[in-house]
């Protein structure tokens, strides 16, 4: 194992609890995240991914939804939440938010997520000669037209480059 030296970069972690400026956004980031653990653990695995903790005001705790139709199921459950982050408070004396009431916004930018792009390994062309043999087994139609064109203008393509020097 490498020692470490004394340049070597602290976790973030360790720099928020070591700074005196940001110890009160460590405890604030602490006490957000321990709402939010409580606030999935008891919400269906549906709903706690289009919501989350926004911020609190207060003792009510602000939750931003993706949509609507979240905003209404997690309107429905209010009491039951409510409850939930009561007992939380009970059981676990670290949580030193009191709730006292629980507050739904519609924030869909909160939840735009980046659609991961699928690269995948590039697909060889159709042979010409099974482009026509497709288009053959087919009755007539405007698919069959089609295919035919494209084997017909693709031989063509490739016979043409076979030539040129």
């Amino acid at each position: 194992m490498v020692p470490k030296t004394p340049t070597d970069p602290k976790p973030i972690r360790t720099l928020l609890r070591e700074s005196e400026a940001l110890l009160p956004f460590h405890q604030r980031l602490r006490q957000l995240s321990r709402l939010q653990k409580t606030f999935v653990d008891a919400l269906p695995s549906g709903l706690s991914e289009s919501s989350r903790i926004a911020t609190v005001e207060g003792s009510t705790i602000i939750v931003a939804t993706a949509n609507g139709a979240v905003a209404a199921k997690l309107k429905q459950m209010l009491p039951r939440l409510l409850e939930r982050f009561c007992e939380n408070i009970q059981e676990n004396k670290k949580q030193y938010q009191e709730v006292t009431g629980i507050s739904v916004i519609v924030q869909p930018e909160f939840f735009v997520a980046e659609k991961p792009t699928k690269i995948g390994p590039a697909r060889e062309p159709m042979p010409s000669e099974k482009l026509a043999e497709l288009a053959e087994s087919l009755g007539n139609s405007p698919l069959k037209t089609a295919l035919q064109a494209l084997a017909v203008n693709r031989l063509r393509a490739l016979t043409n480059k076979r030539k040129t020097p």
